[in-house]
């Protein structure tokens, strides 16, 4: 059975009327049904102007979440009874009001053919399977819906949560997770019969600064109405890995699907454990998803849960791309096609000599490049946190690990660890030491949160880039296989400068 399209409700950032205005004609603009204004975000004296929102071009939710289950509002029923009093006096479409907390106030509503009723629970920190059960089970108010959300893991997700899910249409109910397993429900909600999906803004172009969002597990509308309103099932592909909220990958994959005129929806997911994501991968397939990228620190974990692997990744030894075809999952490795690439152009453009390179780390992306060096016939020396590592992936690609004290500079450095990303911790190996003045320096990390490495290479008076243009590529060799055509030439070059890594 075709479950209708649930409308689209985006919830806004917005603190004012005045932002809160512009974000509903944005919202409109690029496929919302509703707006839901966070009331407990905004300030008493903000509060104070919502008749401002009025005329909209969009109808609007008004909720006040309370510090309970996740929100800045007040808990006690009075204080928030007042609240929503005033709101009520507005005319709103919808209002959420929380079943511990609001319900006695349900009564003093305007009829519900005026105003909406959205009855809510949160769990913020999680909820037990019994729980979440009785309360999915809850009726909906009349002419309401209920809403339930709770954090989750993807492998509680599935063992924990969606058994006990009603079956759709049985009851108005929206049931959503936050957390790792945040985008899920949300790109399962039609096949679950939802009235409704909670949505983001589009996210802000590349090189300008990112819009907060009141969720991070929400979907941007521009990219779920469409994957949603498909006529037939459309695919869904995902950044598997720990952690992967820095990722970039699904903007550039809907960038070259939209393009293409092809529907489809890439979403972060973040495992917490090796089992878990393998535990994952046969009810993601079963579940739409037709491809992962896979990132730090489950590499290994991909090739091994392979059922056939492609040249790359059984030359790396390890998989970042992940094709579910049918019961077969197939592994290959589009991190050695993004760094062979860019080391071509290095010496093309006479910024590296091609005879030899340092790698600094000893995990996948490091496995790539000294496939890639093999492959161009450079020599290459491999330095890592502990030695024993580095002396150990060395020897399966041809390269040495020579001790630190004997170590010196190369013309090309590249860093392959996770080092700059937000917690990663210090830079334990002297990068400093590996670089001189015309040293060029590649970092697979792109857009770091701290600028160590950089800043180490150029107080040696070594050039540095950080791994958007890595990540580019590796973007559109992974489209190219799960589409069988790679994304259009002129668009993967307007999407590198758009990154700001154009030459």
């Amino acid at each position: 059975m075709t479950y209708p399209v649930p409308a689209m409700v985006v919830t806004l950032p917005a603190v004012t009327a005045a932002e809160a205005k512009r974000q509903v004609v944005e919202a409109a603009a690029d496929g919302a049904d509703l707006a839901e204004i966070r009331f407990d975000l905004w300030s008493a004296g903000a509060r104070a102007e919502v008749g401002e929102l009025f005329p909209t071009p969009l109808p609007l939710v008004a909720t006040v979440r309370s510090r309970a289950e996740g929100g800045a509002g007040p808990n006690d029923p009075e204080s928030r009874a007042a609240l929503l009093a005033e709101l009520a006096r507005h005319p709103f479409r919808w209002i959420d009001l929380e079943a511990d907390r609001d319900l006695a106030f349900i009564d003093r509503l305007p009829p519900a053919e005026t105003i909406g009723r959205i009855v809510s629970t949160h769990y913020p920190s999680g909820v037990s399977p019994a729980e979440w059960r009785r309360r999915v089970r809850e009726p909906a108010p009349q002419g309401g819906v209920r809403k339930v959300v709770a954090r989750a893991g993807v492998g509680s997700l599935f063992t924990d949560l969606l058994p006990h899910l009603p079956p759709p249409g049985e009851t108005a109910l929206i049931a959503m997770t936050t957390g790792p397993s945040g985008p899920l429900l949300r790109v399962w909600s039609r096949r679950f019969g939802f009235p409704m999906v909670y949505a983001a803004l589009p996210e802000p172009a590349a090189g300008n600064p990112v819009r907060s969002t009141v969720e991070p597990s929400q979907v941007p509308v521009d990219r779920l109405r469409p994957f949603l309103a498909a006529d037939a099932e459309a695919p869904l592909y995902g950044l598997a890995g720990h952690p992967v909220a820095h990722t970039h990958s699904p903007a550039l994959h809907a960038r070259w699907m939209r393009h293409d005129h092809r529907v489809g929806l890439y979403v972060p997911l973040d495992f917490e454990s090796e089992s878990e994501f393998v535990d994952a991968l046969t009810p993601l397939a079963d579940g739409g998803f037709r491809g992962l990228n896979v990132t730090h620190p489950f590499k290994k974990a991909a090739l091994e849960a392979a059922t056939e692997v492609e040249s790359g990744a059984s030359v790396c030894g390890v998989a970042n791309c992940l094709t579910f075809r049918g019961d077969a999952i197939e592994a290959e490795n589009t991190d050695l096609v993004a760094i062979l690439r860019r080391l071509e152009e290095l010496k093309r453009d006479g910024r590296w000599d091609g005879r030899s390179l340092t790698v600094v780390g000893a995990g996948g992306a490091a496995r790539a490049t000294l496939a890639a060096a093999r492959a161009m016939n450079a020599e290459a020396r491999v330095y890592a946190r502990r030695p024993e590592q580095a002396d150990a992936v060395a020897r399966l690609f041809g390269a040495r690990s020579p001790p630190m004290h004997e170590a010196g500079p190369d013309s090309l450095l590249v860093h392959a660890t996770d080092v700059g990303r937000q917690g990663t911790g210090p830079l334990e190996v002297p990068v400093g030491q590996l670089v001189r003045r015309g040293t060029h320096v590649l970092d697979w990390v792109y857009a770091p949160d701290d600028p160590l490495v950089k800043e180490a290479v150029e107080r040696a008076g070594a050039t540095y880039e950080d791994g958007r243009r890595l990540l580019v590529y590796q973007a559109a060799a992974t489209y190219g296989v799960w589409w069988g055509e790679d994304p259009d030439a002129d668009e993967v070059r307007a999407t590198l400068r758009e990154e700001g890594c154009a030459e």
